[in-house]
């Protein structure tokens, strides 16, 4: 028999979320109130809005960087995602920083012009004025801003374009990690294409099929690794891939340590850039910091930020895909050469993909317009 219905019960549901909602909201300020608490009386203060929490870009470029400007004299605190435009505000009232530090506009929230008593550094590390969602928040964030920093030279001239005051270019970096690399000649011909939602990227995907037809019918037993498969994803889109003598595996979406793990057994990383497809035409480096961490040889596309940062030395980067195939052949057939090349981009990869190069670069920007406001 079903339960009858009284009008008191929803006033009693609606009574206890009242009563519960404030505890949440001082749960959640805890963690916000102790760092600020930890930082007090130690130089100037930047409060961060991230879009979302701990991964992707919001971790390498917003939370990472928070800490990273810490050791250049900075107090750097951010505000968790699920906060509300009231709690937000009444924040950034008590803490007063000295600028604000938003990443995009992909968060309702993340608007400057609501935040128009402190300076605002608007952080972009995709091209999504190509996302029609999004091209109108971003053409009217550009008159409340005091600069953009940019993951791309693409991105920071749109926004120049679109009337932003000051756009600089900060590459996107991330911390190296500590654990000893497998040697070359010890990894499997494992290829990688560590791209998010493969799938997705359909130009990106032709390319990476024809390059491993090619390199498979040179060396068989070669194996194409993708990554970041999802529950319901068609397991039909690793049929783009068939070919004979080459083997075709998904990994599962995993934590980004598990990620990073998962590189000790690859080989050759591509990086493939289609810049027929707009959005793709703000592609920074992302995708390619993995490979550079735990040494594994790039070989990617000539396009985006690709030439501005690697060099013969240091990958093979190229459009010809005939010059992809008998790279890859020549690199598998030879570990000495990957082990050369994985080297010296891992050295470019310290002096400039580092978390601690990306706050450098972060603290140039901020101490400039922090200053302008002093």
């Amino acid at each position: 028999m079903l339960a009858s219905f009284h009008p008191s019960s929803a006033f009693s549901v609606r009574h206890l979320k009242s009563l519960a909602r404030p505890g949440l909201q001082a749960f959640r300020a805890i963690p916000v109130h102790a760092e600020h608490w930890r930082q007090t009386g130690r130089g100037p203060l930047a409060v961060f809005l991230p879009a979302y929490g701990r991964t992707g870009a919001a971790l390498l470029r917003i939370y990472n960087i928070a800490t990273g400007l810490r050791p250049f004299g900075w107090r750097a605190i951010v505000l968790p995602p699920r906060l509300t435009l009231a709690q937000r505000q009444r924040f950034l009232r008590r803490l007063d920083p000295d600028l604000i530090v938003m990443q995009g506009v992909r968060h309702a929230l993340n608007r400057p012009a609501l935040y128009a008593d402190w300076p605002i550094v608007l952080d972009i590390d995709d091209a999504d004025f190509h996302l029609p969602r999004f091209l109108e928040p971003l053409e009217q964030a550009m008159e409340h801003v005091a600069c953009v920093t940019a993951g791309s030279a693409y991105v920071a001239n749109w926004c120049l374009g679109a009337g932003a005051a000051e756009a600089r270019v900060v590459w996107t970096g991330t911390p190296p990690t500590a654990r000893v690399p497998v040697p070359a000649a010890h990894r499997p011909p494992v290829v990688a294409w560590a791209q998010t939602r493969p799938m997705t990227y359909r130009r990106e995907a032709a390319l990476v099929a024809d390059v491993m037809r090619g390199l498979a019918a040179r060396r068989p037993g070669v194996t194409l690794r993708l990554y970041d498969r999802q529950a319901g994803d068609d397991p039909r889109f690793l049929d783009l891939f068939r070919a004979p003598g080459l083997s075709v595996e998904w990994v599962e979406n995993c934590r980004y340590d598990a990620y990073l793990a998962s590189f000790d057994d690859v080989a050759i990383g591509l990086a493939p850039l289609s810049p027929e497809t707009p959005f793709s035409r703000g592609k920074s480096f992302g995708k390619v910091l993995a490979y550079l961490d735990r040494h594994v040889p790039v070989v990617g596309s000539d396009a985006c930020e690709h030439g501005a940062f690697f060099t013969p030395e240091t990958g093979v980067i190229t459009n010809d895909i005939t010059k992809w195939v008998s790279s890859l052949d020549r690199l598998l057939g030879d570990p000495s050469a990957c082990h050369t090349m994985a080297a010296a981009a891992h050295t470019a990869f310290l002096e400039q993909l580092t978390t601690q190069a990306a706050a450098g670069a972060m603290d140039s920007v901020l101490s400039a317009h922090c200053c302008a406001q002093s």
